[in-house]
């Protein structure tokens, strides 16, 4: 078997471990907010395994979406910026059409955080599949800031001493939190010059 050949057999298994990967890395980015709404707000387990699936079906589509994007615009930071403002809408169409968080439905609702909270599910998981080394540092830095934000939220739980304090803090935790991953995200992408092409793109 020539390399050539190899290569065309080796890109399915590529492709296959890269949705998995992009799948788990967003539905684990979603489900950090939604464990704070569902179970530690709600005490609801089922809804929050529910939206789990949910997702997982939701980003295999934008895995798809986000390839024919890449493929069709070379600059990649346009098409990246493109993915997240799409992600952003789409997950806006879900809120209002799917779960009833329009601004005419349920005017309390956070469009811009529930915007943000859409685009960080699918940017997230488009940064780490990505194979270009020059985005190390900031798969590192999402890492930390993951986990910075999930302490956050498990020590607010215990320490705070009301469901009202509780419910008050996770909600502008979620807001704030995932305004501060999509800025970390959108700007951690674009300051960096990229190779053009990856092993995931192509």
């Amino acid at each position: 078997m020539t390399y050539q050949q190899s290569e065309i057999h080796s890109r399915p298994t590529v492709t296959i471990l890269a949705l998995v990967l992009f799948v788990v890395i967003g539905v684990l980015t979603a489900a950090v907010g939604e464990w704070q709404f569902s179970v530690l707000i709600r005490g609801d387990w089922a809804n929050l395994y529910g939206s789990m699936v949910f997702n997982a079906v939701y980003l295999t589509g934008a895995f798809v979406v986000t390839r024919v994007i890449f493929r069709l615009i070379p600059r990649r930071k346009l098409a990246f910026l493109l993915c997240a403002g799409l992600a952003a809408v789409c997950g806006l169409l879900v809120e209002w059409f799917l779960i009833g968080n329009s601004p005419w439905g349920n005017p309390q609702a956070s469009q811009i955080g529930m915007a943000a909270y859409w685009a960080c599910m699918v940017i997230v998981p488009l940064i780490v599949v990505e194979t270009d080394p020059r985005l190390r540092p900031l798969k590192r830095h999402i890492a930390l800031y993951a986990f910075i934000y999930t302490a956050l939220a498990v020590v607010g739980q215990w320490l705070l001493p009301t469901a009202e304090w509780q419910f008050g803090y996770h909600i502008w935790l979620v807001i704030v939190g995932y305004l501060g991953l999509l800025g970390l995200c959108v700007m951690g992408y674009l300051r960096f010059p990229l190779i053009t092409r990856t092993e995931v793109y192509q």
